[in-house]
């Protein structure tokens, strides 16, 4: 399985959203291309049950899917990962897998191009 490229609306798309008054009274559930982890959410679940999982270089882990969150550890490419699932940051971007590190169990937020594999596949629910 792998990751859907995100895809914002353009802007066309968007007056043209808007122009018609399709949002009136909708609620709108976030998508992939708008949701992502706030800094400092509580850990979202663990969801993804596959292995072998590392970083390319040492990687600083954050409390949220975006480099605006606060450091929560380093993980270094030595050192085993458990992913749990994954975000976008907040500009709809860049993708984020959600880890625990087995060897000092330090957790957090690694962006997926610093990840051997990419990262999870697995989407986390409830993104803001």
């Amino acid at each position: 399985m792998t990751k859907k490229a995100f895809r914002p609306l353009t802007f066309a798309a968007a007056i043209a959203f808007v122009a018609t008054g399709a949002f009136a009274g909708a609620v709108v559930a976030p998508t992939q291309a708008s949701a992502h982890w706030s800094c400092g959410r509580s850990a979202p679940p663990d969801l993804d049950t596959t292995g072998g999982h590392h970083t390319t270089s040492a990687a600083n882990m954050r409390v949220g899917s975006s480099t605006r969150c606060a450091g929560s550890g380093i993980s270094y490419p030595t050192q085993s990962l458990d992913y749990h699932c994954y975000a976008v940051d907040i500009n709809g971007t860049d993708t984020w897998t959600y880890v625990v590190n087995v060897q000092t169990r330090a957790s957090g937020w690694i962006r997926d191009d610093l990840l051997n594999d990419g990262g999870s596949a697995v989407w986390c629910p409830n993104q803001t």
